[in-house]
């Protein structure tokens, strides 16, 4: 029997499993990524969190009724809810389906209704749903690369190199690292008039 995607409810006034009536025939993960500097003293300053998406298939017609019945245990989660007197956070939910699971809020949802009965009323629909990641404090630094990208440093007038290695570095010995990173020929020369408000490249330690 083929594994049915669900949707857990982790953090709500109604946790659970929510069960699709068939499964996805595909779903996309997006990633945006932001970066400062120029030419090739591009650095990654941001991974933002990567949006989900997926569209579900619902079908009532043989039953006769109302699709929205279906549709809608999905759509509630974007509705306030409250704990407490002064807090509104959305339900945490957890997509599931053949191994791969994604957690996050419900951040949209968008229902189109393709099939009615005589009277109007909807049975058949397809709901495309978005979820934003909520992840831990931890996940949220390797994300932003706090660990793992370089700094960088607008050169003002008067900066000499020791004294960037120092501020940046803790350490005035690293000047030469510096130098050689950012193909400074001349270090004592350095800062030129033309140097100044170029940014430079600090190398990890």
């Amino acid at each position: 029997m083929a594994e049915k995607a669900r949707i857990q409810v982790l953090e709500g006034p109604d946790q659970g499993a929510i069960s699709v009536m068939f499964n996805p025939s595909e779903y996309t993960v997006s990633t945006t990524v932001q970066a400062t500097g120029e030419g090739a003293q591009v650095q990654f300053k941001l991974v933002n969190m990567p949006e989900f998406t997926v569209t579900f298939f619902f079908d009532t017609y043989e039953k006769q009724s109302d699709v929205r019945k279906e549709t809608e245990k999905i759509r509630s989660l974007t509705m306030p809810t409250v704990e407490g007197r002064e807090t509104k956070r959305p339900p945490l939910c957890l997509f599931l389906w053949g191994g791969f699971s994604y957690k996050g809020i419900i951040s949209r949802v968008d229902q189109k209704f393709t099939m009615f009965l005589e009277t109007g009323i909807p049975v058949r629909a397809e709901l495309t749903v978005t979820l934003k990641a909520v992840v831990s404090p931890e996940e949220d630094t390797q994300r932003k690369g706090n660990e793992a990208c370089r700094k960088l440093w607008t050169v003002k007038t008067g900066d000499r190199l020791d004294v960037i290695a120092y501020k940046a570095l803790k350490d005035p010995a690293q000047w030469k690292k510096i130098a050689r990173v950012n193909d400074i020929v001349d270090p004592l020369a350095f800062p030129t008039d033309g140097d100044t408000g170029k940014m430079l490249i600090i190398p990890d330690t």
